[in-house]
């Protein structure tokens, strides 16, 4: 090698700027993906929701009577609006359904659900039925 010839070399920014082109692309890719994903995830979350709700009131239209329905709302205390209105069952059910599915709620709700299934279990005691005094 001699000393006077000179050295070229040539640096290809296109194959370094495809490169990151691919990485925005993929990045982006993977962000959309992510947002399909989760939106599929709300609409799953939300259509099981529905069908709780929609069995939740069919249980509640079967196996309850207005009078039933109507003591329910009186341990949370929002029975005087419903009787005042003169509601029919199905409007006794909807705020039964709404009331019971606040978050705010379910603190009473559980409570009144497990006093509820100690009212039954004590019913159909043979011993302790005689002492239970309930509807």
């Amino acid at each position: 090698m001699n000393e006077n010839e000179n050295i070229t070399f040539f640096i290809d920014d296109e194959n370094n700027n495809n490169e990151n082109e691919k990485q925005l692309n993929m990045n982006e890719i993977s962000m959309n993906l992510n947002e399909i994903l989760k939106l599929d995830y709300e609409i799953k979350n939300k259509n099981a929701n529905d069908n709780d709700l929609y069995v939740e009131l069919i249980h509640y239209d079967l196996n309850y009577t207005v009078k039933q329905l109507l003591l329910i709302c009186e341990y949370y205390g929002i029975s005087k609006d419903l009787k005042n209105n003169k509601c029919n069952k199905t409007d006794i059910l909807n705020t039964l359904i709404i009331y019971e599915n606040n978050i705010e709620n379910m603190e009473k709700v559980n409570k009144r659900k497990t006093l509820w299934y100690y009212m039954n279990e004590l019913k159909n005691d043979k011993f302790m039925k005689k002492f239970i005094l309930w509807n």
